[in-house]
C-alpha cells in the first residue's frame, strides 16, 4: 500500500516542481504580479505562476485515475466535478492574476461553479446527527450550503496566501486529512486525488517556502479551495456527512478565525469588509520579530494542531472531539493571558473605533480620488501636489516621500514640526527599479495611536496605488521627473484637459 501512496505524491511533486521551474527560466508570469501590493509581507516582483504548476501536478493524477475507472460506474459524473470544477477555479484564478476581475464577477463565477458541481451530485443533502442514528434531509435548503461551503472553502485559502509557504501548507494538511477520510470511508478516487494534490503542493513549495520565488496566484488557491470542498463532499457519499464537513472545517480553524476577526475588526473601524490590511495573524507574529520562516513554522503549529482536531471529529464518531476542545479553549486562554486583554481595553478600543470612523471613511474617499487623479495627471510633479492635498485632509501637519535618490517635503503652516511629541510612521517598499520611502507626522491632539496608524496606512496604500496606476497608464515607473505619455485616443486627452493639480 505504501509504494502507490508514494508512486502519486512523487508523481505530483516532480510534475509541478519541474513545470514551476520552467516557468520561471523561461521568464513566463514575471509582469503577473508588476505591481508590489501594498499590503503584502514581500518584497519585490514575484511571479504569480504557482498555480500552473498544481493543476498539472494534480491532472497528471487524475488522467490515471480515468484509464482505470469502470465505463458503467455510476460515480463517473461526480468525479468529472471534482476534476472539471477544480479545471474551473483554477481558469478562474488565471485570468483573474493577468487580468484582474471584479469582486461581484469573481463572486459570481465562484457560485456559477458551485451551482455546476451541485448539479452533477457533489452536494450536502442529509445530515446525521451527531451520536444517533438520526438522518436530516436538507431538501431546499441543499442548494444554499453547497453553494455556500465551495465559495467559502474557495476564498478561505486565497485568503490566508499572504505569506510565503503559509497556503501551500495549510492546504498540504488539508489533503493529509482528505487521504485519511477517503480511505477511512472506502473512497479510493478522493483519496488518490487527494494524494496527488499533495505531490502537486509540495513541488510549489519547494519554489514557495520562504524566500518565495514564486506566488501560487488566485488560480492556485481557487483550486486548492475548490478540490478540499469536493473531495469532503465525496467522502460524505456514504453516509457520514457531518463528520465529513467538520473534519476540514476544523483543520481550517486558522484561516477562519482570522478572517472572522479580519471581518469583526474592519466593520468596527468603518473599513470595506474585504479589504486587505496588516492586522492578519501572521502579520502580528511578524510585527512580534518573528522572521517569515518562523512565523510560517508557528503557524504550520497551530494549524497541525487543529488538523488533529480535525481528526478526532472523525474518529470514534467525535468521541473524543471534546477533549479536544476543551484543551484547545485551555490553550487559548493561556496565550491570551499574555495579551493584556480585559474588558475595560476592549471598551477603549471599541469607543475610539466608533468615534473615529467618519476620519477613516474621508481617508479612504480620498485615496480613491488620488488614484482617478494619478489616471489624469501629466506629470509626477502635478501627481505630488495632489497627494500633498490628499495628506492634508487626512490631518497630517508633515510628510516626507523619497522615491529613488530625490526628496520632497510637505508642512502645513502654523504647526509645531519640530515637537518631539508628534507621531510618525514609515513604509518601505518598491515599485518597479523606484526605491520608496515616505514618513508622515500628525498631532497627537488630533489622533489617537491607532487611528493614526491606520490613517497612515491607507495614505500610504494611497501612495501605491496612485504610482500602481501611473504605471498601468503611462507605461513606466513614478519618480518626481516623469511626465505623462501623450493620450492615444480623445478620452484620455480630454480627461488630460481637464485635469487641474492643487497647487
Amino acid at each position: 500500500m505504501l509504494f502507490p501512496f508514494l508512486f502519486f505524491i512523487l508523481l505530483g511533486c516532480f510534475a509541478s516542481w519541474l513545470v514551476i521551474h520552467l516557468l520561471l527560466a523561461s521568464g513566463f508570469g514575471q509582469g503577473g504580479d508588476g505591481e508590489t501590493q501594498h499590503h503584502h509581507t514581500h518584497t519585490g516582483v514575484i511571479p504569480r505562476i504557482g498555480g500552473v504548476g498544481i493543476v498539472v501536478g494534480f491532472g497528471l493524477t487524475y488522467l490515471l485515475c480515468f484509464f482505470h475507472l469502470n465505463a458503467g460506474d455510476e460515480q463517473t459524473l461526480l468525479h468529472f466535478a471534482v476534476v472539471g470544477g477544480a479545471a474551473g477555479a483554477f481558469l478562474l484564478g488565471f485570468i483573474d492574476d493577468f487580468r484582474p476581475l471584479g469582486a461581484k464577477l469573481k463572486l459570481l463565477a465562484q457560485i456559477l461553479i458551485a451551482v455546476i458541481a451541485y448539479k452533477c451530485g457533489l452536494a450536502v443533502d442529509q445530515v446525521r446527527v451527531p451520536f444517533t442514528e438520526l438522518i436530516i434531509q436538507l431538501e431546499f435548503f441543499s442548494l444554499f450550503l453547497t453553494v455556500g461551503w465551495f465559495v467559502a472553502i474557495m476564498n478561505l485559502i486565497n485568503l490566508i496566501d499572504g505569506l510565503d509557504g503559509l497556503a501551500g501548507g495549510v492546504g498540504l494538511m488539508l489533503m493529509a486529512l482528505l487521504v485519511y477520510l477517503g480511505l477511512n470511508q472506502g473512497i479510493v478516487f478522493s483519496a488518490i486525488l487527494a494524494l496527488g494534490m499533495i505531490g502537486a503542493i509540495l513541488g510549489f513549495l519547494f519554489h514557495n517556502f520562504p524566500p518565495a520565488k514564486v506566488y501560487m496566484g488566485d488560480s492556485g488557491a481557487y483550486m486548492i479551495g475548490y478540490v478540499i470542498a469536493a473531495l469532503s463532499l465525496l467522502n460524505a457519499e456514504k453516509g457520514a456527512v457531518l463528520a465529513a464537513l467538520i473534519a476540514p472545517a476544523l483543520a481550517l480553524a486558522l484561516p477562519i478565525i482570522d478572517v472572522a476577526f479580519a471581518l469583526i475588526r474592519r466593520g468596527i473601524k468603518g473599513l470595506p469588509l474585504f479589504r486587505p490590511d496588516r492586522g492578519h495573524i501572521h502579520h502580528r507574529l511578524m510585527g512580534s520579530g518573528l522572521s517569515r520562516r518562523n512565523t510560517v513554522l508557528v503557524l504550520y503549529a497551530i494549524s497541525l494542531f487543529a488538523l488533529v482536531g480535525g481528526l478526532l471529529s472523525f474518529a470514534e464518531r467525535g468521541r473524543y472531539l471534546p477533549i479536544f476542545i476543551g484543551f484547545a479553549f485551555v490553550i487559548i486562554l493561556f496565550a491570551l493571558r499574555g495579551q493584556k486583554i480585559s474588558a475595560a481595553s476592549l471598551r477603549v478600543v471599541l469607543s475610539e473605533s466608533l468615534q473615529s470612523r467618519q476620519d477613516t471613511r474621508n481617508a479612504l474617499y480620498l485615496k480613491n480620488w488620488l488614484v482617478v487623479e494619478a489616471e489624469r495627471a501629466d506629470s509626477a510633479k502635478h501627481l505630488w501636489s495632489d497627494f500633498r492635498f490628499v495628506l492634508k485632509k487626512m490631518g497630517f501637519c508633515r510628510a516626507e516621500l523619497k522615491l529613488g535618490e530625490e526628496t520632497r517635503a510637505f508642512y502645513v503652516p502654523n504647526t509645531p514640526h519640530e515637537d518631539l511629541e508628534l507621531l510618525w510612521t514609515e513604509t518601505h517598499h518598491t515599485h518597479g527599479d523606484v526605491e520608496v520611502e515616505l514618513a508622515l507626522y500628525g498631532e497627537k491632539d488630533n489622533f489617537s495611536e491607532s487611528q493614526f496608524a491606520l490613517v497612515a496606512d491607507i495614505a500610504a496604500e494611497a501612495l501605491a496605488n496612485a504610482r500602481s496606476k501611473w504605471k498601468e497608464v503611462n507605461g513606466a515607473p513614478l519618480d518626481f521627473d516623469s511626465v505623462a505619455k501623450e493620450a492615444d485616443d480623445y478620452k484620455r486627452q480630454k480627461a488630460r484637459n481637464l485635469y487641474r493639480p492643487t497647487y
